[in-house]
């Protein structure tokens, strides 16, 4: 917690502590909260208290959710921007979990054989996305299919992830000489 008018009180900071454990609860994969309180004036106008969030995740190089609230005392501003928070970081939680929907049915619909006779090589075509690899495996698990092609987002490379009759999980991950 950053604080820029090094005048916030140790229990607004328990207080903001409390309630960004819920953005953790929305989202498991928080990996920083960073709360920055920042004091406004201007000629002719009254004090007032400016507040930014920023919540990063693991496996995401820019930040999930970023609010800047303002109001004339820190904890409505800061009460501001945590509903903000709380309303963004939920909103992105659906978007994931529809999106995750989308891209297994998409490989459902995407995986569209070339019709040949018996005995005849079948080809696969999908449309890949950038992903990384625990949005593979959680599309492996909502799937119906016993593997998943992915386009990995940190090295750029098609791997296939499939599960073990152990219940384990193996990447195959192709490597171009």
């Amino acid at each position: 917690m950053h604080d820029r008018t090094e005048r916030i009180p140790d229990r607004l900071v328990d207080y903001a502590e409390q309630r960004l454990l819920r953005v953790g609860r929305h989202f498991d994969r928080v990996q920083e909260v960073e709360v920055e309180f920042e004091e406004e004036s201007h000629r002719g106008s009254a004090a007032s208290c400016m507040v930014h969030i920023t919540v990063r995740a693991d496996g995401r190089r820019h930040p999930v959710a970023h609010v800047t609230e303002r109001a004339g005392e820190a904890r409505a501003a800061l009460d501001l921007a945590l509903d903000k928070m709380d309303r963004q970081v939920v909103k992105l939680k659906e978007k994931i979990k529809i999106e995750r929907k989308r891209a297994s049915q998409l490989v459902a619909d995407a995986v569209e054989p070339d019709e040949g006779g018996p005995g005849e090589l079948e080809r696969l075509r999908m449309k890949l996305r950038p992903q990384a690899l625990e949005e593979a495996v959680a599309a492996l698990d909502a799937g119906e299919h016993p593997c998943y092609v992915f386009l990995d987002e940190d090295t750029g490379v098609v791997n296939v992830c499939y599960r073990r009759e152990d219940g384990g999980l193996t990447v195959i991950e192709a490597v171009v000489p």
